[in-house]
């Protein structure tokens, strides 16, 4: 049986990375003291002092009621799109003071990275479970990731696995990246025995090159950061210029221009296609993701052999039960009534996948 395992915030979650809601206030409450002073951060606080009314400085930082990062982003977006404005952040410059509305957006994106790098230090606890048992069932080489995190968990714990003599599991992002033309690199070109991950919003570790149009990566460490503490070392290793991040915010106006994301989004779809049976991890099926929602329906009424099947693994503790209804709702309203919607947690399927691949294969 070919299986995508499709990895959403929730699955981050577990690994006590922040959710939408938590990323404002965990950074300006442990990242701004560290500089207040930078252009970044004083144009962010002015930003949510202007905008949302919420004065970073001086407020209780523990008490205050942000705005969660889609609706920042989003309203940001939409004013491009419309190309209109909000007093002091517009889509053009003028007169010495109308903060870009491109420079915001991308502090933001920056200001996300931190927080979720910051927290991405903690133990790869339920990742590594999950794999050490696809492993076990000899599931994991018929197995595709498919994920819209940009933390790098899943990518470290697959790449760890890696040893010439007793594993020798490469992982294999789809696209190709600097690194593999030069010798002293650490990655290598992914060849034999691989396993596929794809990541279709970005990750912490992928630097664009805009002048030459190359990728590079950092491995086991967010190289976006680099752009934050130290732009120098964030240079592209073919023409040595600045780097950018790919990293497509949660929002309805999605840009996936980007060549490396065209082709990773390409071959998830084949992946999709190719499959089985489709798990997804810790992602609610958002509104703001219709892209996902097109490719899963192309998907799924364009295969020539059997039907393709859902499962949904995506509680947690302190879940609401109206919560879970309404997901299971917005899956079944879109993808069919044949879908399975549990009650487990992510943490319950890295424990045990074997029984839940079980349960979708005699439904």
């Amino acid at each position: 049986m070919k299986i995508c395992i499709f990895l959403g915030a929730g699955a981050s979650a577990a690994e006590n990375l922040p959710i939408q809601n938590e990323i404002f206030s965990r950074y300006f409450k442990y990242s701004l003291p560290k500089h207040p002073h930078s252009e970044m951060n004083k144009t962010l606080v002015n930003f949510f002092k202007e905008i949302f009314n919420i004065d970073i400085v001086h407020d209780n930082i523990d008490k205050v009621n942000f705005p969660t990062f889609e609706e920042v982003l989003g309203i940001l977006d939409m004013a491009d799109q419309r190309r209109e404005s909000f007093k002091n952040f517009g889509t053009d410059t003028y007169n010495n003071k109308n903060t870009s509305i491109n420079l915001l957006r991308q502090y933001l994106i920056l200001l996300t990275a931190n927080s979720i790098n910051n927290a991405s230090k903690e133990s790869n606890k339920y990742h590594e479970l999950l794999l050490k048992n696809l492993i076990k069932s000899n599931r994991l080489l018929d197995t595709t990731f498919i994920s819209v995190n940009y933390d790098i968990h899943i990518d470290n714990t697959i790449s760890k696995l890696y040893d010439k003599k007793k594993m020798p599991i490469m992982l294999d992002y789809g696209v190709d990246f600097t690194n593999f033309n030069y010798k002293e690199s650490t990655w290598k070109r992914p060849k034999g025995d691989t396993v596929k991950l794809y990541k279709i919003h970005g990750s912490l570790n992928w630097l664009y090159c805009p002048i030459c149009s190359s990728l590079t990566l950092t491995p086991y460490e967010g190289g976006v950061m680099r752009i934050l503490n130290n732009q120098k070392d964030a240079t592209c290793l073919n023409c040595r210029e600045y780097t950018v991040p790919i990293i497509v915010p949660p929002t309805y106006f999605k840009n996936m221009s980007n060549v490396y994301l065209s082709l990773v989004w390409n071959k998830a779809e084949h992946a999709f296609r190719e499959a089985d049976l489709i798990i997804f991890c810790g992602y609610s099926f958002p509104e703001a993701d219709m892209h996902i929602k097109y490719m899963l329906k192309r998907v799924q009424t364009t295969r020539d052999n059997k039907p393709l099947k859902f499962i949904v693994i995506n509680n947690h503790t302190n879940k609401l039960s109206s919560a879970l209804e309404k997901e299971e709702m917005r899956y079944k309203r879109f993808l069919g009534e044949d879908i399975i919607f549990t009650k487990s947690s992510f943490e319950d399927f890295a424990q045990d996948p074997e029984k839940f691949i079980s349960l979708a294969e005699n439904n």
